[in-house]
């Protein structure tokens, strides 16, 4: 009997931790493209430099939180979107509006792709 119990408390420990990193991701990662979303909408004004804050906080947030990606999420897609965020950063410098915007919405929808990837839902479980 108190190996049942042990298998119940080991099962309910991991199905607590992955709604809690589902939670995480997705809170995570909307706050990054709520940044992403503004900058935008200030580069579209030609207000490029308050652009290229937000666009700079929202990466500095995902170095903060390199470990968590590390440890929770698959390693190439954290890698392509670093690779965007860098692009991102060079787009801004050269304050070319339209590749700018490509580059943003691709980045704020790999964000979006890599939240969803961990949600509880019938098409990630099989």
């Amino acid at each position: 009997m108190k190996r049942l119990w042990a298998a119940v408390v080991i099962l309910a420990v991991l199905l607590g931790t992955a709604l809690w990193n589902a939670w995480y991701a997705r809170t995570f990662t909307g706050e990054l493209i709520q940044r992403l979303e503004r900058a935008q909408v200030l580069a579209v004004q030609d207000r490029w430099e308050e652009a290229s804050q937000l666009s700079q906080e929202a990466f500095q947030s995902w170095r903060d939180h390199d470990f968590y990606l590390h440890v929770f999420m698959r390693h190439s897609d954290t890698d392509q979107i670093l690779g965007s965020f860098r692009a991102l950063e060079q787009y801004l410098a050269l304050e070319e509006p339209d590749q700018y915007n490509a580059a943003n919405a691709q980045l704020m929808t790999q964000l979006e792709l890599l939240s969803e990837m961990e949600q509880p839902s019938l098409t990630n479980i099989l």
